[in-house]
């Protein structure tokens, strides 16, 4: 279950990851909010079921993780549902795209360097 529930939140990380690098956000607009959604869920999960043992600065870079998280969910959500003209919408879907690529860093230095 474990195992399903971590490549499924690869998976949808990557999915937002595309969607925010190709400006396909607000075309996707209901798969985009719905991928935010299920990945803020299955990060959750992995967060409780997988902490054995706190590594040295783990809760200082998960803490900054969580803020990058929902920053890119909020931006996620202002991007698809706002009205917003288009110099607007590139500012935030470059935003966005930079806080996900640091929770990326962030979650796969924690994961694999700092144990």
């Amino acid at each position: 279950m474990n195992e399903i529930v971590l490549y499924s939140h690869l998976a949808l990380g990557l999915a937002l990851l595309a969607a925010l690098a190709t400006g396909k956000i607000r075309a996707w607009r209901g798969a985009s909010m719905a991928t935010a959604l299920l990945l803020a869920l299955t990060g959750a999960f992995n967060f409780m079921t997988r902490m054995s043992g706190a590594p040295k600065g783990w809760h200082a870079g998960m803490g900054i993780k969580v803020l990058l998280a929902l920053h890119v969910i909020g931006m996620v959500f202002l991007i698809t549902r706002s009205g917003a003209d288009a110099v607007k919408a590139a500012r935030w879907r470059k935003g966005a795209l930079v806080s996900c690529v640091l929770v990326v860093l962030i979650g796969l230095y924690f994961s694999n360097m700092a144990r």
